[in-house]
């Protein structure tokens, strides 16, 4: 190598040193050991130690101890042809005693027992999280209202602890005056994808009542499907004057009343719009196929007496036949698609067990594999629907149950069909073991033609028909999401 060169190398060398000390971020050069090799300047104040003190000390040394095991992990290299490379969220200990929190990335160096770790301090993020957890009253909850996590805020003000809350529906924490009108009013608010927020009345662990000024808001993915709601609280029971409180119930039961008129007519209206653009889509893609083949007929026809063909009467007719055919099937479907978006039966007054069993039975003389059907029936009241139709959307979903546990060769396998009531709803929930439906896909179960099975096993209608049902003559909500070991759909219908 020249003179030349070996002076460029310096150069380039002193300048990459000079880049790396005055870079924002600590980077360091550590062994296996930890021990500190190389430190440049932005080290020492997150740390709080000199260069001097930090070289020839291992980094471990500065970690709270919870943390030591998974960093020298973290260090462990599997393929030594590759170059290494790890992220780690740790807490040190500063000189001066106080904790920071730091995210690290590890990246080993080629040919030699070193790593380079370069380390930010995350610290302000943390704190953020942690004063929101602390100060600010908080809650999350599922599709069903189901609360699935709430702040520190909220359980010093409740006095609950955490395996009291979690798994709880929103409105079991009411005070007994509040009317539960008030509680299917929020519940309609959400289920029309709408904000909610107004005054709520709770009650404490020991019994004693607070007041809240709450907004719920639902939270969506990135397909723009509801997955949550999440909800802000504040404490505003020192506000209320006790002597107007009588008032204030009563005038917010009236305002609910109202509220839930008027959500109750926009979500059936919502809902039948959607299954009327579905349907149209669906009658568009039964009458693509016989108004091509008719398109196409009557064009050559046209084509070959205008080419002076001179077809003949037999071919002229035996072609207006099949364009006869071809429109006798458009009209059919017509038929069929009027007869599917009307109730084939009439109200009746059923019972939860009854309408279970039918679905059971037809669902057991079909099914060929040893299924352990789970029954939970909680509230067997008499109510007001159509039981032919509801057995049907039953079945739809023990079938499509079935068919996840045979694809996937679940053994032991397991369905469970509870029913439940909850202020004026009624719900049936099946859940089976078949490990879940998967996220990328569970969105668009309910959509037509949509199908995960070949196509001699089914063309995606099963679900879809039942969301219809469902939604138009039942006026109900039918919802799917995994739970524990497989699927769970969800009905609610109005009892009333």
């Amino acid at each position: 190598m020249k003179i030349e060169d070996v002076e460029k190398l310096k150069r380039n060398n002193q300048e990459l040193q000079e880049i790396i000390n005055n870079s924002w971020d600590g980077i360091a050069i550590i062994d296996k050991s930890t021990k500190f090799v190389y430190v440049n300047n932005a080290f020492v104040p997150i740390l709080g130690f000199s260069k001097d003190e930090l070289i020839n000390n291992n980094f471990t040394s500065l970690m709270e101890k919870k943390y030591v095991n998974n960093f020298l992990s973290s260090l462990e290299i599997k393929d030594k042809n590759k170059k290494h490379q790890a992220e780690i969220d740790i807490i040190c200990i500063r000189k001066d005693t106080k904790k920071v929190y730091l995210k690290i990335t590890i990246s080993s160096m080629l040919k030699k027992n070193l790593f380079v770790i370069n380390t930010k301090d995350i610290t302000a993020l943390i704190s953020d999280d942690e004063i929101h957890n602390d100060y600010v009253i908080s809650m999350y909850l599922d599709l069903h209202g189901h609360i699935t996590k709430v702040s520190s805020a909220f359980l010093k003000l409740t006095g609950f602890e955490q395996t009291e809350i979690i798994g709880k529906a929103f409105s079991s924490f009411a005070h007994k005056d509040s009317d539960a009108i008030i509680y299917k009013n929020i519940s309609k608010s959400l289920e029309n994808q709408q904000e909610y927020s107004g005054k709520l009345k709770k009650r404490k662990k020991d019994g004693t009542a607070f007041w809240i000024d709450i907004k719920i808001k639902p939270i969506y993915n990135k397909y723009g499907d509801v997955t949550g709601y999440t909800s802000l609280m504040f404490d505003i029971t020192n506000i209320i004057n006790l002597n107007d409180e009588a008032s204030m119930l009563q005038e917010q039961v009236q305002r609910a009343k109202n509220e839930i008129i008027e959500k109750d007519n926009l979500l059936i209206q919502q809902s039948k719009q959607s299954i009327m653009t579905e349907t149209l889509q669906r009658l568009s893609h039964e009458w693509r196929q016989p108004l091509n083949l008719i398109s196409i007929k009557a064009q050559k026809l046209e084509l070959d007496y205008l080419m002076e063909n001179n077809p003949t009467i037999d071919y002229t007719v035996e072609t207006l036949e099949k364009i006869k055919s071809e429109a006798n099937l458009l009209s059919k479907t017509i038929e069929n698609f009027q007869k599917f978006l009307e109730p084939k039966s009439k109200k009746e007054i059923i019972k939860p067990s009854s309408i279970i069993k039918n679905a059971i039975n037809i669902f057991e003389e079909n099914s060929k594999i040893d299924i352990n059907i789970i029954k939970e029936i909680n509230d067997d009241i008499e109510f007001e629907s159509y039981f032919d139709e509801l057995s049907t959307v039953l079945l739809n979903i023990l079938t499509n149950a079935k068919e996840a546990i045979v694809e996937k060769h679940i053994k032991n396998a397991v369905i469970k069909i509870s029913e439940y009531i909850i202020n004026d709803t009624i719900y049936f929930e099946i859940t089976d073991n078949a490990g879940g439906i998967n996220s990328d896909i569970i969105h668009k179960v309910f959509e037509p033609y949509f199908s995960t099975k070949d196509e001699k096993h089914g063309v995606g209608l099963g679900l879809y028909t039942s969301k219809i049902i469902v939604n138009l003559h039942l006026n109900g909500i039918i919802t799917v999401n995994n739970y524990n070991t497989g699927a769970n759909f969800k009905i609610s219908l109005p009892i009333k």
